[in-house]
């Protein structure tokens, strides 16, 4: 148990570090063995398919990440039920992964409702709850409901600096999106100030080659180009 616990731990760290190339070596290993043991649908397996949808993601390759997300969500609510954190998180996930007219279908049209369902299971402030209310304001923003995105992402940006400080990788991730609909709802100098400081602070704390530094770059240099959503 313990070694597979620090396996886990260092294919967390891969992903946190960007090495995704070969946390997703590792990641398919891991569940390709369990799937031949315990089955598609025994939790560990799912976790390891959670696992690698998220570097699959990171990967650009999003319709195999898609795929393998669904693939968790439908084993996860069948061997945990709809209501656990581990199969909310999941389909918190499909709000951030799947094209807005998607978002609007899948589920039945449920999928947008998530962080209320979330908030009623688990509470408001559970980490899960306001993960699904991240991803929901992400959804918002690529339907082009600005006011409605920045208003949700605004409070979740200051929840989560209230919970972790502003240093923490989803709290820029959050302030990062926030910049976004700020941008897009004409505040262009307040989004390249909110982006310059995710920018700097991702160099200080994931160094300057990051994957995700280099995301905010991007997105800086496109507000400077003038292009209010990229």
């Amino acid at each position: 148990m313990a070694g597979r616990g620090a396996s886990a731990a260092r294919r967390a760290a891969r992903r946190r570090l960007g090495r995704y190339a070969e946390a997703e070596a590792e990641l398919r290993a891991v569940r390709d063995s369990q799937e031949r043991l315990f089955g598609a649908d025994d939790p560990d397996t799912t976790d390891s398919g959670y696992g690698l949808q998220l570097v699959l993601a990171n990967l650009g390759r999003r319709e195999e990440a898609v795929a393998l997300l669904r693939d968790t969500v439908a084993g996860r609510r069948s061997a945990l039920g709809p209501a656990h954190p581990l199969t909310l998180r999941a389909r918190a996930g499909l709000l951030e992964m799947l094209p807005a007219t998607d978002v609007v279908t899948e589920d039945g049209g449920a999928l947008l409702a998530l962080p209320s369902e979330c908030a009623r299971h688990l509470g408001p402030g559970h980490t899960v709850t306001l993960g699904a209310r991240h991803n929901h304001a992400w959804a918002l923003y690529l339907l082009g409901r600005f006011d409605e995105a920045d208003r949700e992402i605004r409070q979740v940006a200051e929840a989560y600096v209230r919970r972790f400080g502003p240093d923490y990788p989803v709290v820029l991730a959050a302030r990062q999106l926030l910049s976004r609909t700020r941008a897009a709802l004409g505040h262009l100098d307040e989004a390249v100030a909110l982006i310059t400081d995710v920018v700097e602070r991702r160099e200080r704390g994931l160094g300057p080659e990051h994957p995700f530094t280099a995301a905010g770059r991007r997105l800086l240099d496109a507000y400077r180009a003038g292009r209010q959503r990229p």
